[in-house]
Formats: structure tokens, C-alpha cells, sequence
């Protein structure tokens, strides 16, 4: 089968959407699959990739630094021309629902191709929590996609907000526009369903290379020290609503504990002045994957204090690092195994404290969640999800293919 991949995200920046790309693009690789990536441009000068199309971006960037894709008519040429050279495209997979998402949706849909569309980013509680203008980013977004992306009028869903409302709309027609949806939650297919999502939607959860963790895991773990502090990791984008501020003031609460922080992002000097405050604080800047998972085996604990994740690819890595994770966020239960980790009633500074002194004083809680981890560590390989992401693929594949037979027996009587 060949897969054509639409991404928002270059493979070569850093990011867990970037890192699941990866896992996905070598999974599907190492089965024999041909996986073509359609992707906007990266920083720097990142070496050519025969599989990857870099799409031509706009003279402005996300809020993130990496450059802005949109569904030109120079991208649908560069697009179009990919399509006939290294064709026949099988399925179009776009992972996320931004230029390039939209460029794959129509792409797909000008060479009667079956689109398969990834969701998993909850703008609107990034938008409505965390935009310096909520409403006018959620309408910008609105016009912009729906300028693409044409939606029916369809009725508001209970409890959202104006701003939710408008944040949520993009998500909903880049998914109706779509054969079948993939979420990584059951939680993130309900929210869509009752949104009016009628697409069929399918759970597959992300995933880790294979690779990647064997490497890691058969390296030497580093000794622990049963009378040293708690040691507690951070790993994500410096940025607003990951709440890395927020974690340092949880640590500077909690006496006998540290904090690791690795990521890179718009907070970073922010981060750096806070952390500097503070001995127990130490910040490492952006790494890879494989540097993360190793420190994961040098920690007691994940602090993860993002309150707006679908399903997070840092989760996923400490439940397979057998690392407990203390979070705030009631729907990321579905991936965190029961007795792995601590959910603290809110997401308060205060509340996240008083876990983490919990766990300083009685480490024998640390041993127990730890333990419950261990019988789930393998279920975030990627090689877990592939079987059903292909199902998915040949269901697109199989409907497409019975609505043209059925198109053409028409056209014949």
C-alpha cells in the first residue's frame, strides 16, 4: 500500500506529533509499505529525504516558530506533480487538521483518493484557556479553514461557549470532509460524536518505535538513591498551555524534591528565570526522544501539568519506561493504568504540591505505582496499533472502491 502522509509538522522538528509521525512512517516501512511524507518546511536546512514533499509556506509562522503551510495553487501544483511521479496513491492520511491537513483533504478528494484524517488536538480548550485573545484567534481559525473547508450550519453543542464553539468547528469539518476519522481516545471520539461527527471514527492510540525502546531499555540503569530527593521529570513545549511554569512552582513547594526540565519553546526565558530561583530546578533545553526516554529511568516520577492533552506522547512514554505519572487532567485516565499513577483533584499549583509531598514522604507509593505500570509497558509500541491503523486504511480503501463500482453500474444502465 502506498500512504501518503499530510503533516503540519516536519519529521525533523521535535514534538510529540513529529515523534508518533516517525513511529508511524518506520512501522509502516518495516511491513513493507510505501509511505510518501507531504510536510511543511522545517528551520533550518534539514537533509533531503527522497520520501518527503516540502511543501511552500507563508511569510509568518505558527505560535511555535515552524513555518505556516496553506493549500495554494502553487501547493496543489507541487502536490499534483508528486501524485503523478510517484504514484498510484492508495490512501491520504492527513495527521493534522491545519494548511497542509487541508491541502491532503483536497488533494485526496481532486484524484478520487480515500482520506483518512487523524484528530487529536484540543484547540478549543488551548484557545479558550490560553489564547491572549480567545475569541478572535477561534474566529480567525473559523474563516480561514472554512474558506477551505466548507461546513453546513449544524446545531451548537450544549456547554460550549461562543469561543468553543468557533474553535471546535474547523475539527468538525475537517473530519466531515473525511472517509474515516482516527482519534488516539475513546474520550476525544465521544466529544467529536456529539459535535455531529458522522463519519465512522476509529480509536487507535499512538505509538513508540519498537526500535527505539529496545535501545533504551537495554542500557544500564542508572543506581537510585532511596535517601536522595524526589525526582521528578518535565518534558514538553515551554509554552502556555503546557504549563511549565506552573511545575516549577509546584517543586519549589515541595522541600524535599527536584525537577527536570526538558523542552524548548516561546517560554523559555521565563522558565529560565524561574528555574534559576531555584537549586532543585535543572533545565536541559530541547533533546530527542531517545534522551527523554533515557532520563525517564533516572526519575520517581512524570509531573505532567498540561491540563489540555488528548492523550500526550510523554504519557505514552513513561507508562512504556515503567515511570508513574502525577496529572491533573480527568480524561488522560484513560491512559494512565489504574494504580500507575496520581490524579490531583484540580489543576492548582496547591494540589499538584500536595501529591508531590505525599510521594516525598512515603517513596513506598512511588514502588507501587511503578509496579502497576510494569504489566503495561509494552502496549505504547507501535508495532501494538498497526494492525488496526491498517484496517482502517483498507476500510477507506474498500468503501472508496464500492462507491465508484456503484457510480459505474449507474452510469451504465
Amino acid at each position: 500500500m502506498h500512504v501518503a502522509l499530510f503533516t503540519d509538522f516536519h519529521p525533523d522538528t521535535l514534538g510529540g506529533v513529529q515523534t508518533a509521525m516517525r513511529a508511524l512512517c518506520d512501522g509502516l516501512r518495516g511491513l513493507g509499505h510505501r509511505v510518501t511524507v507531504f510536510t511543511a518546511p522545517a528551520p533550518g536546512s534539514p537533509s533531503p529525504d527522497e520520501d518527503t514533499v516540502v511543501l511552500d509556506s507563508v511569510p509568518f509562522s505558527m505560535s511555535n516558530g515552524l513555518p505556516v503551510v496553506l493549500p495554494t495553487r502553487g501547493n496543489r501544483h507541487l502536490i499534483d506533480a508528486a501524485f503523478q511521479h510517484r504514484g498510484p496513491v492508495d490512501v491520504v492520511h492527513a495527521l493534522t487538521t491545519y494548511g497542509s491537513g487541508i491541502a491532503g483533504v483536497r488533494a485526496a478528494r481532486r484524484h478520487a483518493i480515500p482520506v483518512v484524517q487523524s484528530m487529536q488536538s484540543r484547540d478549543d480548550t488551548m484557545i479558550e484557556k490560553y489564547s491572549p485573545s480567545p475569541y478572535v484567534a477561534a474566529l480567525t481559525m473559523r474563516l480561514v479553514h472554512g474558506w477551505f473547508v466548507p461546513l453546513r450550519a449544524r446545531p451548537a453543542y450544549d456547554g460550549d461557549s461562543r469561543t468553543a464553539r468557533l474553535a471546535w468547528r474547523p475539527l468538525i469539518a475537517q473530519a466531515q470532509a473525511a472517509d474515516r476519522v482516527i482519534v488516539p481516545t475513546a474520550h476525544f471520539a465521544r466529544r467529536l460524536t456529539a459535535r455531529g461527527v458522522d463519519r465512522p471514527i476509529n480509536v487507535v492510540s499512538n505509538g513508540i518505535d519498537d526500535a527505539l525502546l529496545d535501545r533504551v531499555r537495554t542500557a544500564d540503569r542508572p543506581a537510585s538513591n532511596p535517601d536522595g530527593p524526589l525526582r521528578a521529570l518535565w518534558c514538553g513545549r515551554l509554552s502556555a498551555e503546557k504549563r511549565p511554569l506552573e511545575a516549577i512552582a509546584v517543586v519549589r513547594r515541595v522541600a524535599d524534591c527536584t525537577l527536570d526540565v526538558y523542552g524548548s519553546g516561546p517560554l523559555a526565558e521565563r522558565v529560565r528565570t524561574a528555574g534559576d530561583s531555584s537549586d532543585r530546578v535543572h533545565l536541559h533545553g530541547e533533546v530527542g526522544q531517545a534522551t527523554c526516554l533515557a532520563a525517564m529511568r533516572d526519575h520517581d516520577l512524570l509531573l505532567l501539568t498540561s491540563d489540555c492533552d488528548t492523550q500526550g506522547m510523554v504519557l505514552l512514554e513513561a507508562v512504556a519506561m515503567g515511570l508513574p505519572v502525577v496529572y491533573c487532567d480527568p480524561e488522560l485516565t484513560e491512559t494512565v493504568p489504574a494504580a500507575g499513577g496520581r490524579r490531583t483533584p484540580d489543576s492548582s499549583v496547591d494540589a499538584f504540591a500536595a501529591v508531590l509531598t505525599e510521594l516525598a514522604d512515603d517513596r513506598s507509593r512511588v514502588a507501587t505505582m511503578r509496579a502497576a505500570l510494569a504489566p503495561h509497558a509494552d502496549e505504547p509500541r507501535q508495532s501494538r496499533h498497526l494492525a488496526r491503523l491498517l484496517s482502517v486504511y483498507t476500510e477507506a480503501v474498500s468503501a472508496a472502491a464500492g462507491r465508484q463500482g456503484g457510480r459505474a453500474g449507474s452510469d451504465g444502465q
